[in-house]
């Protein structure tokens, strides 16, 4: 059963519309809902903490919802960060690339529309924002962030960054991101670059490769064939040696 409006205290609320509910389901409609909240909340409001919410859970059909706990936003960026999820859904409903949404909230927002499509009837997915009408999730909102995201193209290349998240599990990989953006870049590696990318951890590197990238040129990984570390500050000469050096060029 539907949640009625008139029972909402919530800013934001997730609504899973169906009689029977898989856990693992129910599971990931929390995180991806909350990972949502707190993206968004970081980006449209910077300099507060993105976990400064309250969490209620409405009886009826599968209802999460979050109000900012007190002393942290106030009513007007509670009331923004509503707003930029709403209109960010839209935006992807009509195709296009919200303009405070990170990837990461692309994603979060990729995963909850295709959250309850795995059956002959599925389930319905809302977002209310108060008591104002709901974003209805539709396959369009997975649609275009499968666009905005899926790698375009790939070409022979090289990324600049800080390396960290090394990871050994299946295949060998790490994570290299970038200065710009801070946006992560997953670099598979062969085995025989292992030493060179344990070596190098948390320092910033060049990675030389097949790099596949979106269709708005943003790099999404690397096949990595080479790897090359710039030199940390205190292996940089002063302005004193490099003048020594030249002249005595």
């Amino acid at each position: 059963m539907p949640i009625n409006v008139n029972d909402i205290t919530t800013a934001i609320t997730l609504e899973l519309d169906r009689d029977d509910l898989p856990i693992d389901q129910f599971k990931s409609a929390i995180e991806e809902f909350f990972g949502l909240v707190k993206e968004v909340a970081k980006e449209s409001v910077p300099k507060k903490n993105s976990s400064g919410w309250l969490v209620k859970v409405y009886p009826g059909s599968a209802g999460i919802g979050v109000v900012k706990r007190p002393g942290t936003y106030t009513d007007d960026e509670e009331a923004v960060i509503r707003a930029t999820i709403l209109d960010g859904l839209k935006d992807l409903e009509e195709g296009k690339r919200p303009p405070i949404f990170t990837d990461k909230a692309i994603e979060h927002s990729k995963k909850l529309s295709n959250l309850l499509r795995s059956r002959k009837v599925p389930g319905v997915v809302r977002i209310w924002g108060n008591h104002d009408k709901p974003f209805v999730f539709s396959q369009n909102v997975a649609a275009t962030a499968g666009q905005l995201l899926d790698v375009a193209y790939e070409d022979d290349g090289s990324v600049d960054g800080f390396l960290e998240k090394l990871n050994a599990h299946g295949q060998f990989e790490f994570v290299v991101y970038d200065l710009i953006d801070n946006h992560a870049i997953v670099c598979e590696v062969a085995p025989t670059l292992l030493k060179d990318a344990w070596q190098y951890f948390q320092k910033r590197v060049e990675v030389l490769g097949k790099v596949r990238y979106r269709r708005d040129g943003l790099p999404v990984s690397v096949k990595a064939n080479e790897i090359i570390s710039f030199p940390d500050k205190d292996e940089i000469p002063d302005l004193d040696t490099i003048r020594a050096l030249l002249g005595n060029g």
